[in-house]
């Protein structure tokens, strides 16, 4: 009996190296169980609040503010939003909760005061960093959709690009070296337009490290990242089937961005900081929000501005 449990042990081993070795990773294989797991996390976390609780948020707003009750670990600022027009849930890209910079979808913990942010908000720092933070994971969902499906895209980091470059990017390993035409940069754009309209939201979910680096078991790079983290708990960002590692905050929905105003403009390759001599390749882009109707003139100025290659932040802190 013990001889048939250790013959059938191997006999499944075997099985399994012979079907990753004929069944090689692919972009649609990967991203599935990557979202199967964040959809049981997600569903595990909202099944742990067993009771609800009250908390109190002082909303803070220039003719409009209230106290209003709202639910523990289950409100978020877009639901506060709701409390009064149409007008406030198109608009508010973030929140800032206790003076905090706070994701529009994120869950409040304990009485607040929380204020709405737009982008033509007095004070609009916050907001722009979210919303090219944004911008450079919806460049990564798009590449991890625009190729074909049988083909494995690596994303490796979306680099710390500040907004006053005028570009914003994502580091991704490609099994091939690939030079495209101003026409495919165009074809890549496009596939913005999909994204946009159906206002897609970011989903922020905080998970503990383990759980992080089994979704992300197929990545080298994330894995690389996650076993050099400090804290114990990580927060994940999805748009659409797109899952990456990033402390947001990011604005609510992919329609603050604007589908003939969200524009690949260049690829160029930097060095491979984990898997030399390889090289990454580097796409830049560049976007308006919703709010800001722009020239063609002055667009395609700032399409030129983000056509230069920007090379800062090739690799991340700690590794040479």
């Amino acid at each position: 009996m013990r001889s048939l449990r250790k013959s059938l042990h191997f006999l499944r081993t075997l099985s399994r190296r012979l079907s990753t070795s004929e069944h090689p990773l692919t972009t649609a294989s990967v991203a599935q169980r990557q979202n199967e797991l964040f959809e049981q996390e997600k569903q595990r976390q909202l099944e742990m609040v067993k009771r609800i609780e009250k908390i109190t948020v002082h909303h803070i707003g220039p003719t409009d503010s209230c106290t209003l009750a709202m639910n523990k670990f289950l409100s978020t600022p877009y639901h506060v939003a709701m409390h009064f027009n149409e007008n406030y849930l198109k608009r508010s890209a973030l929140a800032l909760v206790n003076g905090k910079p706070w994701h529009m979808l994120q869950p409040l913990t304990e009485d607040c005061e929380l204020r709405l942010i737009h982008f033509k908000d007095d004070n609009p720092e916050e907001v722009n960093e979210a919303f090219w933070r944004s911008c450079a994971h919806m460049m990564g969902a798009i590449l991890q959709n625009a190729f074909r499906e049988d083909v494995y895209v690596e994303p490796a980091r979306a680099p710390n690009i500040p907004v006053s470059q005028g570009c914003f990017a994502y580091d991704v390993n490609l099994p091939f070296k690939w030079e495209p035409s101003p026409e495919e940069l165009v074809c890549l754009s496009r596939l913005a337009y999909e994204l946009t309209e159906k206002r897609l939201p970011f989903e922020r979910l905080e998970v503990r490290l383990s759980i992080a680096k089994e979704i992300f078991q197929d990545n080298e790079y994330k894995r690389a990242e996650l076993d050099s983290a400090e804290d114990d708990r990580v927060v994940l960002f999805r748009l659409g089937q797109f899952i990456d590692i990033c402390a947001g905050p990011m604005v609510a929905n992919s329609g603050f961005m604007v589908p003939h105003r969200f524009s690949f403009t260049c690829v160029h390759h930097i060095d491979d900081y984990l898997k030399s001599p390889n090289m990454l390749s580097r796409f830049q882009g560049t976007a308006l929000p919703s709010e800001f109707p722009c020239h063609y003139h002055t667009w395609n100025l700032i399409e030129d501005r983000a056509k230069k290659p920007v090379t800062m932040d090739t690799r991340p802190e700690g590794k040479s």
